[in-house]
């Protein structure tokens, strides 16, 4: 559709001298391609909320799933497997995107693109074995911990990837990212401090499940920011180093599955997989792709919102499904938490925000 529109120009904007502005607007036609861009602009928007939306129901069905998968009746399945199968799943899905992205056949894409440099491949041996046992602990605090817990809990990696970003990338923090970072480390006492009071009617420890979370936290920040570093020191992109990542990430993979060969060889490699485990190793595979829709389409307060939301329905979840016992220590610190999550990620996009410019008398005089 051809139109005629305004482009008004706000009070206090300096016109460029070679642009002159008419007081009632800057009249521009809209043509084809301009109606594309902002056809483009809605799809950009209807994509931001869409992978949001995405990631709440990942994060909770994820969680929720994982835990209901280690508590069932029947033979309980390997976490080392899982931990194999999931990086066998990305692998194969990080191909095809990059496939689509390049437009080269499978084998020349792989030695031209991803094996190519085999000092720069095995720099990637350090997160994938973070990410290993990263996978294989998350597993073990499931086994120990209800899911709303687990996620709670979970959101120390907050405070593992500030510290970690602090001494490896050599970031500063603002004060109310520290703040945040303090009230989280409050509220995860208090969470911890609630679940201890079940373990005695249980076959479960949250103390070691606790252990296990953190550990977790610990591998996931290290990964996260090393990996980080790996990227701004290249211009590989991202598709190839999640290929490279799964590849070296199945093959570290295998080393506790060695552990468990003696139930793999007598039982297989899936003993006591079902639909439900599937499930987990599904979400768990796409969990890292749509972190990085939302990193694309979005920003940290929409993802810190997001978290939040998948913590509340983990937690509602939990009440109805899995007699989860809700005190006011729990809720109490759960506020905490949740506010923590907010907070941290509201101050670090105010921290990003440029900042304002000159008075435009001051940057005509210096003009």
């Amino acid at each position: 559709v051809e139109g005629r529109a305004y482009l008004t120009v706000p009070a206090g904007v300096p016109r460029l001298a070679s642009l002159p502005v008419p007081a009632q607007g800057l009249p521009f036609y809209l043509g084809r391609g301009t109606c594309r861009g902002l056809f483009l602009c809605r799809v950009m928007s209807s994509a931001k909320y869409m992978s949001l939306m995405v990631l709440v129901v990942q994060n909770s069905a994820l969680a929720l799933t994982m835990r209901y998968s280690r508590t069932m009746d029947g033979p309980l399945y390997l976490a080392s497997t899982a931990v194999v199968v999931c990086e066998v799943l990305k692998f194969f899905v990080s191909l095809g995107l990059l496939i689509r992205e390049e437009e080269k056949p499978v084998v020349e894409l792989l030695f031209d693109r991803v094996f190519n440099n085999p000092m720069d491949f095995l720099r990637l041996m350090v997160p994938a074995g973070l990410y290993t046992v990263q996978n294989n602990l998350a597993y073990f605090a499931m086994s120990n911990l209800d899911a709303a817990t687990y996620q709670l809990l979970y959101q120390l990696k907050i405070l593992t990837t500030a510290i970690f970003s602090v001494v490896l990338l050599g970031r500063s923090l603002g004060k109310w990212q520290w703040c945040s970072l303090c009230v989280l480390c409050m509220g995860v006492g208090l969470v911890q401090t609630s679940s201890m009071k079940q373990d005695a009617d249980s076959k479960e420890n949250s103390f070691v499940g606790l252990l296990a979370v953190l550990a977790a936290c610990c591998s996931s920040g290290a990964a996260g920011v090393y990996f980080e570093k790996v990227l701004k020191g290249s211009k590989t992109s991202l598709w190839i180093r999640n290929v490279q990542l799964s590849c070296i990430g199945v093959v570290l993979g295998f080393i506790p599955v060695w552990k468990d060969k003696d139930v793999v060889l007598e039982h297989g490699f899936f003993y006591g997989y079902n639909n439900v485990v599937w499930a987990v190793v599904l979400l768990q595979a796409l969990g890292g792709l749509l972190v990085a829709l939302v990193v694309k389409y979005a920003d940290n307060i929409l993802k810190g919102f997001a978290t939040s939301i998948s913590i509340l329905i983990s937690c509602v979840t939990s009440y109805f499904l899995f007699n989860f016992e809700v005190n006011p220590k729990f809720l109490f610190g759960a506020t905490l938490v949740l506010y923590a999550v907010f907070l941290f990620s509201s101050s670090s996009k105010i921290d990003q925000n440029p900042k304002p410019n000159k008075p435009i008398a001051q940057s005509q005089a210096s003009a």
